[in-house]
């Protein structure tokens, strides 16, 4: 199965309730890895089996992978193993290699269907739109009251005037992380305020809340990433071209095509931005992250 759709759009909550709901009906293992963070066969197939429960972490050898997928197909019960942020998966041949283990069951997480399938080596495409695809959208308004309603009732949150999570709506824009995220920087600040949640309180916490959900999506990206995003922050605005220079610095192995997937990661997390175009295109960081290694809240 692959579930497709924008950032924001409930894929990862999607994928996780189902996968909850099938534990209910049936003896599977579970796992799921953020590809995000976790990119190589042998480090995607490692934390598959660390998250499924069936290994504990360990110092990779040489064969890792072949030794790690063994392992999976040896298992009690099959395996159910979502690949969240599947795009990023850097061998292209990993999804045909879980297509053909036996007991594995991939279901596979990402933005775009249409170009995750163009990635996959030439046998895997057919084989993954044999399975079901599951594409969602943005959400409406309405539902996304109804998102926020939910968690103020979980929560018992008090203080949340008539027309201040329909306004959240709308400046979220469909995106739930964001409408979450500004719901949780908004009761914050009431309460610090020691004043109701209103409708004018909105303006003032968005940008904190998308630079809670930057931090985040930082902390999330592997090393190349990351080091590209410091590049940017430690430059400032900088030419279209830039980035690739600086970048073959540290890694002169990475393509062409590698780098500007690094950019558009960045760009689509809302941790950097590309202004103009044409000759006058640039790149420059949205605004400063801290370094720091404490943990940033992620959205819930």
């Amino acid at each position: 199965m692959c579930i497709s759709g924008p950032t924001g759009a409930g894929k990862t909550a999607v994928s996780r309730f189902a996968v909850r709901e099938l534990r209910r009906e049936t003896a599977v293992n579970t796992a799921h890895v953020d590809c995000l963070r976790t990119r190589s066969r042998a480090a995607i197939l490692e934390e598959a089996l660390v998250d499924a429960g069936l290994k504990t972490r360990s110092s990779p050898k040489a064969d890792a992978a072949s030794s790690y997928l063994a392992q999976m197909e040896d298992a009690d019960s099959p395996i159910v193993l979502t690949l969240d942020e599947a795009e990023h998966i850097e061998d292209e041949h990993l999804p045909h290699v879980l297509f053909e283990a036996d007991g594995v069951t991939p279901l596979f997480v990402v933005h775009e269907y249409e170009r995750f399938a163009a990635r996959l080596d030439a046998a895997t495409p057919s084989r993954l739109r044999t399975g079901p695809h599951i594409e969602l959208s943005r959400y409406s308004q309405s539902e996304l009251v109804d998102i926020l309603q939910a968690r103020v009732d979980a929560g018992d949150l008090s203080g949340i005037t008539d027309g201040t999570l329909e306004l959240i709506a709308d400046t979220a824009a469909g995106n739930a992380r964001e409408a979450i995220s500004i719901l949780r920087e908004a009761y914050l600040e009431g309460k610090s305020r020691d004043e109701r949640v209103t409708p004018a309180l909105i303006a003032d916490v968005r940008e904190p809340a998308m630079e809670s959900i930057r931090r985040y999506n930082v902390e999330r990206l592997d090393t190349p990433h990351r080091l590209l995003k410091h590049m940017i922050d430690d430059a400032g605005e900088i030419r279209a071209g830039e980035p690739a220079d600086l970048f073959e610095v540290e890694y002169p192995d990475a393509h062409g095509r590698d780098r500007r997937r690094y950019l558009n990661v960045l760009v689509r997390y809302g941790c950097i931005r590309k202004k103009g175009s044409g000759g006058g295109r640039g790149i420059c960081p949205l605004t400063p992250l801290s370094r720091a290694t404490g943990s940033a809240d992620p959205p819930s």
